[in-house]
């Protein structure tokens, strides 16, 4: 049996490739090869793992940024990791995911998320987890937004490179991510069943918009995308969603990050007991589906800008994603030691400094206490992170970060 890592190549693996999107389930006999050669001939760019020349795994990764606080911080996505029915227990997905991120890290690359399938299997590539995201469903005739709406546009699979601007300028806040490529965007609207699209545009573009898909006439509806750019347009699209309501008996979206949805369900507690156990069931699921790892700890750090004065301090920093790589990667992971500043102007700089108090920390540990996802404090007794309890509390402070929301699906 020949193995063999190698860069995703469209003309040679594609076929391959969309054999085992097909095998995992993520496209079945309804969804267009056609569709999928177009997206995959735009944007995929990554890494497979082949067995006697066929590819049978493969870790595709896309271009974007994250904001931290205020600052743009350039992020590496993997959008996916497939491996077929022939390759599972051979450590192809480790190996694939790992080359690929290295990869873009060896090409300037700041950090780097991805979606997980399960918590735990991503750690061992260094990656923590990331904030709570809330999913909520709703009796659309429950919002409180007594205000008015405009007649929205229709908005079609066509218009995919709107959707993709729209997203790219919506309002974003701490943690938000954008990805580049608007192929992405085609492909999540390429293969949407029953869509619902709506929107506006406000000054010549698409400026806020629905897209989602209908499970059955009276729902559930699913909004699977939206974006605006004001609290007024978010408000707008809130009273179109209820406007849906004399027919529609549930919509299911991601919470707003702006927003707590429970301000604007009129008696959430009661729909929800009445509703317990009918397929229109109202609710309110919390669950943390993305993680995130440094990949350049002086450039990550060099982009933290903290309204606090400087805080001083050794890292020991270890990287457990050096054990997946194949010898000769031009990139190792991030492991070492730094003298850290957090403040106005942040900076981690090789080395470290006597007489200053030290925090040991894995990567994705230190990248979850500098995301805002819990406090170091909190870090120190659930994950691979540790300091003198006076060294925490200072951390704690300095790191009193909003909550990071993604607000894009991958």
């Amino acid at each position: 049996m020949k193995i063999e890592l190698d860069d995703y190549d469209h003309a040679r693996d594609f076929e391959a490739v969309d054999r085992i999107y097909r095998e995992v389930g993520w496209l079945d006999a309804e969804d267009d090869s056609k569709v999928h050669a177009d997206l995959s001939r735009a944007a995929y760019e990554g890494i497979v793992f082949r067995i006697d020349g066929q590819a049978e795994c493969a870790a595709i990764t896309a271009l974007g940024d994250m904001r931290h606080l205020h600052t743009d911080v350039d992020l590496a996505v993997v959008t996916g990791v497939t491996t077929s029915r022939v390759a599972r227990k051979l450590g192809a997905a480790k190996r694939v995911t790992a080359a690929a991120i290295a990869r873009r890290a060896a090409a300037g690359g700041e950090m780097a998320s991805l979606g997980m399938f399960e918590q735990g299997f991503y750690d061992r590539l260094g990656f923590g987890s990331g904030a709570y995201s809330r999913s909520v469903s709703f009796d659309p005739a429950s919002l409180k937004v007594d205000r008015r709406f405009r007649k929205p546009r229709r908005l079609t699979k066509e218009n995919w490179r709107d959707v993709h601007h729209a997203m790219c300028e919506r309002m974003r806040g701490h943690g938000s991510c954008v990805l580049q490529t608007p192929e992405i965007i085609r492909g999540e609207l390429a293969f949407t069943r029953n869509p619902i699209g709506l929107g506006y545009y406000d000054g010549g573009t698409l400026s806020h918009f629905l897209w989602g898909e209908a499970e059955a006439d009276h729902g559930p509806y699913r909004i699977s995308w939206y974006a605006y750019r004001t609290p007024e347009q978010l408000l707008e699209l809130l009273a179109l969603v209820r406007s849906l309501g004399d027919q529609v008996v549930v919509v299911n979206m991601e919470e707003p990050a702006e927003i707590q949805f429970q301000d604007v369900l009129s008696s959430p507690f009661r729909n929800r007991r009445l509703s317990q156990g009918s397929k229109y069931a109202n609710s309110h699921r919390t669950h943390a589906w993305w993680q995130a790892r440094m990949l350049n700890v002086p450039k990550c750090l060099a982009k933290t800008h903290l309204p606090v004065e400087n805080l001083d301090f050794n890292l020991v920093l270890t990287d457990p994603i050096a054990e997946h790589l194949d010898p000769g990667s031009g990139w190792c992971g991030v492991a070492g030691d730094y003298v850290v500043t957090l403040g106005e102007h942040s900076a981690a700089r090789p080395g470290l400094k006597a007489g200053l108090p030290t925090l040991r920390a894995s990567v994705g540990a230190f990248t979850r206490c500098w995301l805002g996802v819990r406090s170091p404090s909190v870090l120190a007794r659930t994950d691979d992170l540790d300091a003198d309890p006076g060294l925490l509390d200072q951390l704690d402070g300095a790191l009193r970060l909003p909550q990071p929301q993604i607000g894009w699906d991958y």
